[in-house]
């Protein structure tokens, strides 16, 4: 305990130099004590210590004591600050115990044992003052850090709400799409089914063939529209995993050209393949890259003119595969190319056979190459076709 109250620092002031002794005597060993002559001293002292208590006789010359503690209590606020007086100064001292300016006063002759008291009490309070201080400091922070974590959490929780709202608008503007696409082939497919149903007897066998083959192209066209959505959705969702194996891709594309060629056939449309390497193997997940490449190629074609040629380069470029599916379509306008890859966005072009769009496939394009970690991009020029380009790493 004795070396904890080492730590106390008192300081001593009054003109006269017995005085100032006698204190002196009777707090060694019980603080660290400072005794000056003056009120000028006792700022030097400060300075250099910053006593925690001070006693301060009231008539010095010069100044008072409370004079001397109005100077230094400003810049002391914590100092306990204790007068030392005679009874003829008592009313002026208890003005400024009650002004807050001195804690306590002390009567001379003082009792040794009121004035180790009063000292005792001072020092305690100093602690517990300069606790508070500090625990307040401490509230002070946490409330600012808990202010601040609860305001980034607001703003976190204001963008995930803005995100979901978009998303709802997005999934409700869709649901919109599908539910009126989907109305219109297989209203269509009802239609020419039930002419058959009801009166089939009557309808020559050319005429059975062709309902047969719209009914057939509207049931194709609403799977299609039923399939991309579902894509869609689990690609939103974060459900998309893929499966990687090591193909050759030159191979694989041509499978799909082949098979993409069979429909291009009724547009009297050609697709020319150009395959600079003619073998190259790497991992990429086939049903996906199928999905890319039959989403680029139908669109190739729903967006030229019967007769064009549409052509698929394969290239290689710095470890990857370059991949260019390039129509002599319409061709997409400038202030369109931004947007193309976003979903629920439809270019202006119109398709050239009838085809319907409904602004998912470019997006699903784009999720696939990003997840085999490729990128794509758009050449376009109105009335001079548009090219895709997407490249591959080639991944073991």
């Amino acid at each position: 305990m004795e070396s904890d109250q080492l730590d106390y620092k008192l300081l001593i002031v009054d003109d006269e130099v017995a005085i100032t002794k006698s204190l002196a005597r009777h707090f060694r060993g019980k603080y660290t004590v400072f005794t000056v002559n003056s009120a000028t001293e006792a700022i030097e002292v400060m300075e250099e210590h910053n006593a925690q208590v001070i006693i301060s006789d009231q008539r010095m010359p010069g100044l008072t004591g409370v004079d001397f503690f109005n100077i230094i209590k400003d810049k002391y606020p914590d100092a306990l600050r204790l007068i030392i007086t005679g009874y003829s100064d008592i009313e002026a001292v208890v003005g400024a115990i009650n002004e807050g300016q001195v804690f306590r006063y002390i009567t001379k002759p003082w009792n040794p044992k009121e004035l180790d008291s009063t000292i005792r009490e001072a020092f305690d309070k100093y602690e517990l003052t300069t606790k508070n201080r500090k625990l307040m400091k401490t509230l002070q922070d946490t409330n600012k850090l808990l202010e601040e974590k609860v305001k980034l959490r607001t703003e976190e929780l204001e963008k995930t709400n803005l995100k979901l709202s978009k998303l709802n608008k997005e999934k409700n503007q869709y649901i919109g799409i599908v539910a009126h696409d989907l109305k219109n082939p297989i209203g269509a497919a009802q239609s020419f089914s039930e002419l058959l149903l009801n009166d089939y007897d009557s309808y020559l066998r050319e005429e059975r063939f062709k309902f047969l083959n719209i009914i057939n192209g509207r049931c194709t066209y609403a799977l299609s529209l039923i399939e991309n959505f579902l894509d869609a959705s689990k690609i939103e969702a974060g459900i998309f995993e893929l499966n990687m194996e090591k193909k050759d891709y030159v191979g694989f594309v041509k499978e799909v050209v082949a098979n993409n060629q069979i429909l291009t056939k009724r547009k009297k449309q050609l697709i020319r393949l150009n395959t600079y390497p003619t073998k190259v193997e790497f991992s990429f997940d086939k049903q996906k890259m199928e999905e890319v490449l039959n989403n680029l190629l139908v669109n190739a074609s729903k967006f030229s003119l019967p007769g064009t040629t549409i052509s698929l380069t394969i290239t290689e470029e710095n470890n990857c595969v370059v991949t260019e599916v390039k129509d002599q379509g319409q061709g997409i306008p400038e202030d369109e190319l931004p947007e193309i890859f976003n979903p629920y966005k439809t270019a202006s072009s119109q398709s050239t056979g009838g085809e319907k769009k409904t602004g998912l496939g470019l997006a699903i394009v784009k999720k696939i190459i990003d997840a085999h970690n490729g990128t794509i991009k758009v050449q376009s020029q109105v009335e001079a076709g548009s090219a895709f380009i997407f490249t591959l790493p080639k991944v073991e």
